[in-house]
């Protein structure tokens, strides 16, 4: 081992040691192995270990109890502002995950390198840093795991898929479900932009349950926040900040500023 209290990942030879990712190159070793086969790969990473792996939507009570009147109040007031949107329920729950309404989506990136950014995104409002944690799920294995006989590909957020029924709001206890991966249509900018893969789940019967984390499609692994300094470093050489990965105008200002302040544009 390189210490005393990390393992590398050579030596973690079971489900119960935990694996350690310190720098760009241990996420090149990972990724070396489990891409091997061919098989699609999602990825998430959390700045924090201690989140729960579950959609915003249940992390409160609060929203988890008024899911469906957030929903509303969202459409009403996209209308008012007069966004004529056409979209049905799954549209709509896209459109506003992606402007911070609570739901029942989990957002997945088909990028290793921006999951481990989320995975090293820095506190400013900490002195100190938790560690962090990095996931990476195969879809079609999760779509096998909740009963998809075709391939597990991942399924398309419309009505008109009818297993797809039983995870909208409201409907969670007509049939108990397992987590599937889904893709959203690219109806609007931000969804084209994002991608747009998710995980979906039912609300879930009891507070603190995270069905995913027990998914055999699953696998996490550990961010030191001793490395995350150097982790960032690594990943800005190689074009991901938060310039990039946002691409939002306020980030970009705040760049070029420190840029000039370093005499380094």
């Amino acid at each position: 081992m390189t210490d005393d209290t990390q393992p590398t990942l050579a030596d973690v030879g079971s489900a119960t040691q935990t694996a350690y990712i310190t720098s760009v190159e241990d996420l090149v070793r990972i990724l070396s192995s489990v891409t091997a086969d061919g098989r699609e790969i999602w990825y998430r990473g959390h700045k924090d270990h201690t989140w729960d792996l579950e959609p915003s939507a249940f992390r409160k009570p609060a929203h988890r109890d008024n899911e469906s009147a957030m929903l509303i109040r969202f459409r009403q007031e996209a209308a008012a502002a007069g966004l004529q949107y056409d979209f049905d329920e799954w549209g709509w729950m896209t459109f506003a995950q992606h402007h911070s309404l609570p739901t029942r989506l989990l957002d997945w990136s088909q990028s290793p390198l921006v999951a481990l950014y989320f995975a090293c995104e820095a506190s400013p409002d900490s002195q100190l840093e938790p560690d962090g944690e990095f996931f990476l799920i195969h879809p079609h294995e999760l779509n096998q795991e909740a009963g998809d006989d075709d391939a597990g590909h991942p399924r398309l957020l419309t009505e008109s898929d009818q297993t797809l029924e039983d995870y909208l709001p409201g409907r969670d206890l007509r049939n108990r479900r397992k987590p599937r991966a889904v893709v959203a249509p690219l109806l609007f900018d931000r969804i084209r932009f994002q991608s747009g893969m998710f995980t979906v789940g039912q609300s879930p019967i009891q507070a603190g349950q995270e069905p995913l984390r027990n998914a055999r499609s699953l696998q996490s692994f550990h961010i030191p926040s001793a490395n995350k300094r150097d982790l960032r470093l690594q990943l800005d050489a190689l074009g991901f900040n938060e310039v990039s990965i946002y691409r939002d105008l306020d980030r970009i200002s705040r760049s070029i500023k420190g840029n000039f302040e370093r005499g380094s544009a």
